[in-house]
Formats: structure tokens, sequence, C-alpha cells
């Protein structure tokens, strides 16, 4: 008889207690079981085979036996549940658990890591929330940004040393006397779902891109985009651009079927780049290698990726809480960035051994924004005092005050590899009565609002604190709504650093609203200039002054840079951990 079954029949002898001897008889154990008193003897037998219980039997009518129950109940049925999760049977291990979502949650996470069974490697891991569908042309957080990159390849790619590699283009090149880059495709390219990719393919695909809102700003200077011949496309631009591929190195520019722009909605995506999506729904995301894949195939076969609730599994009475504005969650409530065996941005457990972890501060930055278009904007004499007020070594003294474990170090320009930018604060000025500060769901920003708020309310300001999803946030500021007086926002670089880091000042729309017209003017003329003769490599250099600029005039605050941790707890090999706080899925293998 299978375990499960044979849990069953254990589950209806729990009743009668865990580790105490019992004096009953045979007849009344077989009541129990519902059935007969031959059968019931058979299967205290073998449960007593699996270690469960201990049965002495007494010979003789009416003599009692002795009968030992060795596992609670529940334990055990974790335990079988657990099993189940570590063979891949995960709907039998739900089932197990009587469908219960926590529970099922708390052992997803206990098993996260890489395993192999029946000769594939599956990589496991456990996410706090339900992804957004995971398309380029859609803005999208940090995590739907790390997996653009596992399900779509662009033409070209480019390193942390702003170096382009190739992708499903093999050669490139730049013609700057017609400002034409050309980029050579190779042979053979299919989508996931076999269909072709050629240069026409590339064409229609830029042609809708270029009409987007999303895209319209970068893709500006682009006059025209041309298929000479099926494997060379040709990018015409009316302004010099020497970083031209390392923009079409991002996320964003993913190559995917144009189809999939005009207004599907499905989740089960189609990409072009190492792995396909299997299964996209509430419950969780299910990843399988691309056989077709351009570059040579990964290692792993299968990554799944299940959502599970940190905050309801700590405290279940917050099941079916609105996630929008909610300002009166405790620090507790608040979940970290990734759960299971890997974690970014913050660790709230303490440390941990050091051969079990790998760490790194963030290419990005927490910081405020002081909004231009507040609807009371504060004078330049303001910023400079609430300036003062919330510089990091404050800010940090209220959170250690609150006893808030935040994994980050002090910020004095928005990247940690810049120049500190050292400023005069201003004299203590007469502040407005009520200042607001907007910013998204992020728990780390939640908690800088929070500080910021405290260190206000020290000096007679009362504060009030509005979070907005991450696109409401962007929407309001692309249509001039956003009005608070503060804005905590943050960055954080993609793999294509470089490029990255300038489309961060240069496309970042809650910047721009928060700098007024004529500073956002200022920028983008400066951008501009520096897009036209400054090569992509040397794009972090450069750019440097202008985060300078924007600090030293008060108009951003710079607060903190994460620190990062990628924990493997003896699971992994080799793995790296990421910019977007992910292990590299590509590399995970096993020796087995």
């Amino acid at each position: 008889m299978s375990d499960l079954n044979l849990f069953r029949y254990y589950q209806r002898l729990a009743p009668l207690g865990i580790g105490s001897e019992i004096k009953t008889t045979l007849q009344e154990v077989s009541d129990l079981l519902f059935t007969s008193p031959r059968h019931a003897r058979s299967l205290l037998s073998q449960i007593q085979d699996q270690g469960w219980l201990s049965w002495q039997p007494k010979a003789g009518r009416n003599q009692r036996s002795l009968l030992l129950l060795n596992v609670d109940s529940t334990a055990l049925k974790e335990s079988l549940a657990l099993e189940r999760i570590k063979s891949g049977k995960y709907e039998k291990a739900l089932t197990i658990l009587d469908e219960d979502e926590l529970a099922f949650g708390r052992l997803l996470k206990s098993t996260s890591g890489a395993s192999v069974q029946e000769g594939r490697l599956n990589i496991q891991l456990t996410y706090k929330r339900v992804f957004e569908r995971i398309v380029p042309h859609q803005l999208q957080r940090s995590s739907e940004r790390f997996l653009l990159r596992q399900i779509y390849c662009c033409l070209v790619s480019s390193d942390s040393h702003g170096v382009i590699k190739p992708e499903l283009a093999h050669h490139w090149r730049y013609n700057a006397e017609n400002y034409e880059w050309t980029f050579y495709l190779r042979p053979g390219l299919t989508f996931h779902n076999g269909m072709a990719i050629d240069a026409d393919t590339v064409v229609s695909l830029f042609a809708k891109l270029s009409s987007l809102d999303y895209y319209q700003k970068e893709l500006s200077h682009v006059a025209n985009i041309s298929a000479p011949t099926p494997l060379k496309v040709v990018f015409t631009l009316n302004q010099p651009d020497l970083g031209f591929a390392g923009l079409i190195s991002g996320v964003k520019y993913g190559i995917q079927p144009v189809s999939q722009v005009n207004g599907s909605h499905h989740n089960l995506v189609v990409g072009s780049g190492p792995f396909t999506v299997l299964e996209h729904s509430e419950h969780r995301l299910k990843l399988q290698a691309f056989d077709g894949y351009y570059s040579c195939r990964v290692l792993t076969d299968f990554v799944t990726i299940w959502i599970v609730d940190d905050e309801k599994m700590e405290n279940p009475s917050l099941a079916a809480k609105p996630h929008q504005k909610q300002l009166e969650r405790t620090n507790d409530e608040l979940s970290r960035s990734m759960c299971g065996h890997f974690m970014s941005a913050e660790d709230e457990q303490g440390s941990v051994e050091p051969q079990t972890q790998h760490t790194r501060i963030e290419d990005g930055c927490l910081f405020a924004l002081f909004n231009h278009h507040a609807k009371h904007s504060l004078s330049d004499a303001q910023r400079r005092y609430i300036a003062e007020l919330i510089q990091p070594k404050c800010l940090i003294e209220v959170m250690h005050e609150q006893k808030i474990v935040f994994g980050s170090i002090p910020a004095y320009n928005l990247l940690p590899t810049w120049q500190p930018v050292l400023r005069p604060f201003g004299k203590e000025i007469k502040l407005p009565k009520i200042v607001t500060i907007a910013g998204y769901n992020y728990t780390a920003l939640l908690r800088c609002a929070r500080a910021i708020a405290h260190c206000l309310e020290r000096v007679g300001c009362k504060v009030e604190i509005v979070m907005y999803s991450y696109r409401e946030l962007n929407d309001k500021a692309r249509n001039g709504t956003l009005e608070e007086t503060m804005v905590v926002t943050n960055i954080n670089l993609d793999d294509n650093r470089h490029a990255s880091a300038f489309y961060n000042f240069y496309s970042n729309s809650v910047l721009h609203h928060t700098l007024g017209a004529e500073n956002a003017a200022w920028l983008n003329s400066r951008l501009e200039a520096l897009r036209g003769d400054t090569p992509l490599k040397d794009y972090l250099d450069a750019l440097d002054p202008v985060s300078a600029t924007l600090v030293s005039e008060y108009w951003i605050a710079p607060m903190f840079h994460h620190t990062q941790t990628l924990r493997f707890q003896g699971v992994l090999e080799d793995v790296a951990l990421t910019n977007w706080g992910w292990p590299d899925i590509r590399a995970v293998w096993s020796a087995d």
C-alpha cells in the first residue's frame, strides 16, 4: 500500500494522542480505521514498518495491546508533501496538504534550488508577487526585466564595459558620414513558435515600436529602417549616435513577433531567447530551455518560479488586502525582495556563513526628487534645508531607532562608482505645513519615505505618504498629474550598464517631470550632445558630471545603494548574481 494511503489510515488514529502508550484492543483499532480486524492488523504492521507507530499485540481474548503513535500527523503530512515536491509532483503535494497554499509555500521555499529529475536539470525558486505579462514593449520592474533577458534576445548585447557583443546579429558597422547603423543577422533564426526571424521581421517590429509612446523619444532620430537583403537591417538616423547599438541592446528591444505587440494579452508569450514560457499563471512561472537558441543551448532544462506570499505565511490575517496605498502596514509585514534560497537587495535575517553567500553593491540608487510641478513646490532654500534634514546619515539614525534592518550603504551620487557630491546644505528655514511624498509600492522606498517623514515631522511638518503602483507613478508623471512635493524612487542598471545608465536619465518620465520644463530641457540637451559624440564605452564617465549637477542643484537627494545578496546554502555552484538581483540561471549546472 502506498505511503499516502497508509497516512490516511494513520490520520484516523491521531486523535488517540501522540507520544504516549495507549492500551487498546485490535477491535477498537479496527473500529477507528473503519475496517475489519484482519485488515487492521495488516495496516498496523505496514504503518509500523514506516516507523510512524509501535504496535505490541497481546495474545488472548480481551487482552489490551499497546499502541504508541510516534509522529504528529501535521508534521507527517508535510513530510510526505515535501517528498512529492522534491520529485516535481507539485499537484499531488498540494492535495496531500488539503490545498493549504500557505503550508505549500513554506515547503517550496525550503526546497528551492537545483535538482536533477529524470535526467533533467530543474531549478525551483520562489518569489513574493505575481509577475506582469513578460513582454518588452511594456514598462517593467526589475524582476520582469531579468525575465525579459531569459525569454528574448536582442540584435546585439553590450557588456559591463560598454563593449558590443553579437546576439541575433553576428556583425554590425556604423557609417559616421550617413549616420547609418547596419546589422547582419545569423541565418536560420526562429522564434520559440518556429516562425522565422529575418530582416523583414526586424523592420516590421521596429516600425511598430517607433509608433508607441514608450519608444518614441528614444527612436525619434531614426529616419528610416530598411532590409536590403533577408539578413541585413539598416537603421538610418537623422543625427549622429555613436552608441545606438547600446540602445537596442536594452531589454525593451528584445526581438518578438510584431503580432505580439499588436494587442494580444496572452501570458504564454513568444520570444527569441534561451528559455520559452510553458506556463505563466498567478501561481507559478515555468520556463523550458529553447533548443533553437542561436547560441549554446543553456544547461538548465526547466525553471519553475512559484509565487509565495511571505506576508500571508507570517501573518495569515493579511489575506486579501488591497495593494494600493497601504500606509498602515507595519514594517514587519513588508516582504523581502525574493524568497527561498535566492534573496536580493535586503537581508533581514542577519548574517550567514561567508562561504554561503555572494554580496555586491547594486548598480543603482534609492533617491528623493524635489518636484518642480508639485501643487505647492519648494523654494531653492527649502530644498537645501530639506536635503540637509534627509541626508543618508539622518535616515540611518531614524531606521536604527526604529530597529529597521536595511541592507545598504549611504549614497552621495546616483551610482556607487561615481564621485561623491559634497554640497553645502541650507540654513534652517520655515517649511510648508504639509509635505506630500509619492513613491511606488516597493518595500525599500516605503521605508525611506517613512524615515523622511520622521525627519520632517521633527521640525513641525505634517507629512502625507502615497504609494502608487509602478505603472501608475510613471503614468502620472507622463500625463502631468504627479503633484506630490517629493518623490522617492530608484534606478537600477541592467546588464548593458553604459546604455542603461544613459537611458535611465534620457527616458525617465518621473525624473523629467519633477525637474520642471527648463531643467528638463537642459538635461535633454546635455544628453543629446553626449549621444552624438561619445562612444558607448565612455558613457558612464560622461554621465558622472551630469549626475553631479542634478545632485548639487538640489534637484535630487541620493539616499542609499542597496546591498544585494545571493544565497546558495550548498545548492548551486559557481552561479553569479546579476544586476537585477537574480541568479544567472543560464549558467546553473549539475555534475550529477
